[in-house]
């Protein structure tokens, strides 16, 4: 199973910015995740994760990673294409996340909006 997480905030400048994160890319490239899971840290969108967009400047970037490859080219909007099952995840809030996945939204977590994308794969190994 991967996971993305979508989690819109405000920064450090008082900008809101959102994104699509790869958890598991996350996990295993940020050294910081450490102090989020101690509660030191806040989990943030960057311009690395797979998505990102500062609302107050219109800074914007898609970047596929080892899980998921962004693709922006076509209606309805952005998709996330797994790498492994090639299976794709929507996540417009409109419409089905697709197949083999579930989207969650979690309330009261402390941040504006996180939606869960939990994406279990069905290739075989």
């Amino acid at each position: 199973m991967t996971t993305i997480i979508f989690i819109r905030e405000k920064n450090t400048k008082g900008h809101e910015v959102s994104g699509y994160i790869d958890y598991a890319h996350r996990l295993k490239t940020d050294p910081k995740m450490a102090a989020v899971f101690a509660g030191k840290r806040r989990m943030m969108p960057t311009k690395t994760d797979l998505s990102f967009f500062n609302w107050e400047t219109r800074q914007s970037s898609a970047t596929s990673s080892p899980n998921y490859e962004v693709k922006t080219d076509k209606l309805p909007g952005i998709i996330f294409k797994n790498k492994r099952d090639r299976k794709l995840i929507n996540p417009d809030p409109k419409m089905e996340p697709g197949d083999n996945t579930t989207r969650t939204m979690l309330r009261n977590c402390g941040y504006l909006h996180v939606v869960l994308y939990d994406h279990v794969t069905r290739r075989k190994a």
